[in-house]
């Protein structure tokens, strides 16, 4: 276990020990304001006609617990700040951590971040709310203090005696909602608590991943040597083929000079000898080989572009000039796959054309309709397996390349 790991895995703990903290809190600021209700009472009741004597020596502290009300908030505002440091601290550890296994886009530490936040508000909004309850009890108990002074002054003595209870009524309402935003703080920090628990596991098992990544990205290499070694043997079918065509074509532009059909339509059923294969079928043979390796070069994609995304190098230059050698490589086998389906479909057509002038007179102009058509559809067959010569060769061309950037990424990430 790694340094990151070891420094994460305290942050559960922490997340705990603030939630432990935060509910000490809330015990403490229910009880200071039970006690800020109880002199507000007083306060009204010594307006109420009350002795003031009796209402102030209540007023010192009438519970058991013999605790100011303030102090217990100033304690409950340290326990607060202390869980705020600490929460704070454990986010820091949290943020690196993420970016060191690079998940911090994923969801959970999104989630994470979110319930952060808002947990990072609440305990602001505690801390500023307890030091205003401190602020207006402290003012009210200054009032408190001085109120016997005014005893014969009776309009005075309403008016200080209504102030204070303003001010203590204000001390309550700010215990309250500090005490509310403690209970919502402690119900994030657990959100968290649980968001912490999938970031560990996600970044625990992405080092296990990206080694499973790296190693099946490794065996990209092998397949980008034997996508070239395929593409070459494509690459020599379709040479042979446009011989083929060009010994048609040739035979086809000689009998319409008028060597006789007989010998034509003899010599371009290709049939001799029978270890001799058609164009059209040596033609069938590359397009399945360049399929199959279009095939190859899609999972190698695949593999290449989730292991990247493993590592967060999208962006990075090598990573995508071999992502646009591999996306002209793609349209090159493309297009040689359809040049190679239009050649031989249009050598078909040539085939039928011949067998028509093998059956109609002689130099009728039947006949020189379909002889033209037969030489016109073979120099199209072979200007279409030419096309997809080119663009195997092109396809190669940019397959050699890709493997260039792909040996470059893994050697800089081993």
């Amino acid at each position: 276990m790694d340094e990151w790991e070891e420094l994460a895995g305290t942050v559960r703990g922490t997340l705990m020990l603030v939630g432990s903290r935060m509910e000490e809190a809330v015990r403490m600021i229910g009880v200071a304001h039970g006690k800020l209700q109880q002199r507000a009472n007083l306060v009204r009741s010594i307006r109420q006609g009350t002795a003031v004597a009796i209402a102030l020596n209540n007023f010192a502290d009438p519970d058991p617990e013999r605790i100011c009300p303030t102090d217990i908030l100033k304690e409950a505002r340290r326990e607060i700040t202390q869980s705020a440091a600490r929460h704070a601290m454990a986010g820091h550890v949290f943020v690196r951590y993420a970016a060191h296994h690079g998940i911090q886009h994923e969801p959970p530490s999104r989630s994470w971040d979110a319930h952060y936040q808002e947990a990072v508000g609440h305990l602001d909004e505690a801390i500023k709310k307890v030091s205003d309850a401190v602020g207006h009890y402290a003012a009210a108990d200054d009032i408190v203090a001085i109120l016997e002074a005014f005893v014969l002054q009776p309009e005075t003595f309403a008016r200080w005696a209504h102030a204070a209870e303003l001010l203590i009524k204000d001390a309550a309402s700010d215990a309250a909602l500090a005490l509310d935003k403690v209970r919502r703080s402690r119900l994030v920090v657990a959100d968290e608590f649980l968001d912490a628990s999938k970031i560990l596991h996600c970044g625990g098992a992405r080092p296990a991943s990206i080694k499973l990544w790296r190693e099946a990205a490794l065996t990209v290499l092998g397949t980008f040597r034997l996508i070239g070694t395929i593409g070459m043997e494509a690459f020599g079918l379709i040479e042979v083929a446009l011989s083929k065509f060009e010994e048609h074509s040739d035979l086809l532009r000689r009998v319409r000079q008028g060597t006789p059909e007989d010998v034509a339509v003899d010599n371009f059923a290709d049939a001799v000898p029978e270890d001799v294969l058609l164009s059209t079928v040596i033609l069938e043979i590359a397009h399945h080989e360049i399929s199959q390796t279009a095939v190859r070069h899609a999972k190698i994609h695949h593999i290449f572009v989730r292991y990247a995304a493993y590592l967060r190098i999208q962006d990075n230059p090598v990573y995508r000039s071999w992502n646009s050698h591999h996306q002209d490589a793609v349209g090159h086998f493309k297009e040689a796959l359809s040049g190679i389906r239009h050649a031989v479909s249009s050598f078909q057509v040539a085939k039928d054309a011949v067998s028509m002038i093998g059956v109609l007179p002689n130099r009728c102009p039947i006949w020189e309709g379909w002889a033209l058509k037969a030489h016109t559809f073979t120099v199209l067959a072979r200007l279409y397996a030419s096309v997809a010569r080119d663009d195997v060769g092109r396809a190669r061309q940019a397959v050699s390349l890709e493997f260039i950037d792909a040996w470059t990424i893994l050697r800089q990430r081993r």
